[in-house]
């Protein structure tokens, strides 16, 4: 005797058969509501998703929750506002740094604009000009009276 439900696919995730509408993503089948994010476990029926390394599924956000670089001042991942594709991140001395965080570590004048625009790092620290010339002299000065 001839049976329907052998000839139908298996969902990926739950491996029943699929009765009705089949979603179709990274090469296999699924029914609508089992295609969802790893952590979030938000349907991505119709959403846009990407995968992992290991072949998880993820919503856009979650991805980036897990897998962006941190910020070396806020500890946050450095991803795109909501509704943008892309961000910005500053690489200074093997550091990330979101735009409103890459700020000098004396003045707290911002680095990315304005007229301390640059980064200027002594022994580590990012710094702007006015600030690496001042540590710069007050080295110098404490050099000249210990001899």
């Amino acid at each position: 005797m001839f049976s329907l439900q052998k000839t139908l696919e298996q969902c990926s995730v739950c491996t029943k058969p699929i009765m009705e509408r089949i979603l179709r993503a990274t090469g296999k089948a699924y029914h609508p509501h089992c295609f969802t994010c790893v952590m979030c476990h938000r349907s991505l029926d119709g959403i846009p998703f990407t995968v992992d390394a290991g072949g998880n599924i993820h919503c856009i956000e979650d991805f980036h929750k897990k897998f962006a670089p941190r910020c070396s001042v806020c500890k946050e991942p450095i991803m795109p506002a909501p509704g943008q594709e892309e961000t910005v991140r500053i690489v200074a001395l093997d550091r990330d740094f979101h735009v409103q965080c890459y700020r000098c570590e004396d003045c707290g004048g911002l680095l990315s604009e304005g007229d301390n625009q640059g980064c200027y790092p002594l022994d580590g620290h990012i710094l702007c000009k006015t600030c690496n010339s001042a540590r710069i002299q007050a080295l110098t000065a404490k050099a000249s009276t210990d001899l």
